[in-house]
């Protein structure tokens, strides 16, 4: 029942407006960037549209949140009002979703955010620069307005298929650690693009190659999502209408960044990628669902429930790397679940020959997707003392040792009774 009432919450949240707070620094950011709100209205998401340095901002009154996400465009002003970068962290620790679209210049503060986030932003003065993958209409001369492609480094629960055409972009490149397990780069320069200041020589690049990120993705442990870029020109009307050109002067056909950000909001907004748990059930198999007890060797069934969430449209989830673990303090036990198509995942396993306290465990985590953090507790009882097998089968050489003895003691006996 509970997970059937936040499967429910999941989807009335996705089904009814949500309250987004929207910071631009300038006032005609609303104009030349009408394209990408539009696009997030169209969503159905409601925007409250405010100056990043306004006096009367704040995210919370009484104790309770006033928005469900949070737009930050620009970030050469400082946050206004009763806002801070602590306090945008409280907000997207509390589960709530925010993407940060960076001026390339912008000041420590917002810097400071995009870097608590997990995401290292370029220097002020660096631009991403490619000599080989510029625009030949808009950076014929700077080469600092690059191509990148959709397909170099795809994630496929970011990115829908069919998106077609170069993505201009045209600000600082941005850095990930390797070793993170939240934040990741959706989208990458090109091999030959780095991070410099145009017009001056670059000896050594600090973001080189693949290494320069373009927009990167945070996927927190409470599932709350953020999207970091360092470019407002990647979400401009100019950059959605624009024709990209080669360095040749050759047409390469309508930019893809519209079709880029419509999907790289709706995955940093929770509206795509979202698995929802249906329901989960254990039982013996043969047996009622969720007993008290499982006795050691049983054969045991583990059963879940799982649907995706995509675009306001629910569909059963289906995947070959889901796991469920039997565990006491380690895994006794650990299956790998089939699905049938619908949704459902189960497994069988024979219960482990330990009794105690155990745990069904399910860790699900796939870069892309919500997490999934499941368990469900039993106990496993030894065997009753009237269930044992009368004669077990590795006590034969005892048996054979008992009735051998008894044998020789008669032997014995009647040769002393009997004999002179």
């Amino acid at each position: 029942m509970p997970l059937m009432l936040l499967a429910c919450c999941v989807l009335a949240t996705s089904a009814s407006q949500s309250r987004v707070l929207v910071l631009m620094d300038e006032p005609s950011l609303a104009e030349t960037h009408s394209r990408f709100l539009g696009g997030l209205r169209a969503q159905g998401h409601d925007l409250d549209v405010q100056p990043i340095d306004a006096a009367s901002l704040r995210l919370v009154r009484w104790g309770d949140w006033i928005y469900d996400k949070l737009v930050i465009l620009g970030g050469r002003k400082g946050l206004g009002g009763a806002l801070d970068v602590a306090l945008v962290l409280q907000f997207f620790d509390a589960g709530h979703d925010v993407i940060l679209a960076l001026d390339p210049a912008a000041g420590p503060e917002l810097r400071e955010l995009a870097s608590e986030l997990g995401v290292d932003v370029d220097a002020a003065e660096a631009r991403v620069l490619d000599h080989s993958a510029y625009d030949g209409a808009l950076a014929a001369t700077a080469h600092d307005v690059v191509h990148a492609d959709v397909s170099v480094g795809l994630n496929r629960h970011v990115f829908p298929a069919g998106i077609h055409g170069p993505v201009l972009f045209s600000g600082a490149g941005l850095s990930v650690s390797p070793e993170s397990s939240t934040a990741f780069v959706a989208l990458n320069a090109g091999p030959t693009a780095y991070g410099g200041e145009p017009g001056k020589a670059v000896t050594v690049a600090r973001l080189a190659g693949r290494g320069v990120g373009l927009v990167a993705l945070i996927q927190a442990r409470n599932n709350a999502r953020a999207a970091v870029t360092a470019s407002l020109d990647l979400l401009s009307d100019a950059f959605f209408s624009a024709q990209a050109i080669s360095p040749e002067g050759k047409s390469l056909g309508s930019s893809a960044n519209e079709a880029a950000v419509d999907a790289l909001a709706r995955w940093a907004l929770s509206q795509r990628g979202v698995l929802i748990v249906r329901s989960v059930s254990h039982r013996v198999v043969g047996g009622e669902v969720e007993p008290e007890r499982y006795r050691v060797k049983d054969e045991v069934e583990f059963s879940v429930r799982i649907d995706r969430l995509t675009d306001g449209e629910v569909a059963p989830y289906a995947a070959e790397d889901v796991q469920v673990e039997l565990t006491m303090l380690d895994p006794h036990v650990r299956a790998t679940l089939t699905h049938d198509g619908a949704g459902t995942f189960s497994a069988r396993v024979t219960a482990p020959d330990a009794y105690g306290v155990f745990k069904w465990v399910l860790s699900y985590r796939r870069r892309g997707l919500t997490g999934l953090e499941l368990s469900r507790t039993v106990p496993i009882r030894p065997f009753a003392h009237d269930e044992y097998e009368r004669f077990i089968f590795q006590a034969y050489p005892y048996y054979g040792s008992i009735f051998s003895l008894m044998a020789a003691f008669l032997a014995t006996g009647a040769a002393f009774l009997y004999t002179k």
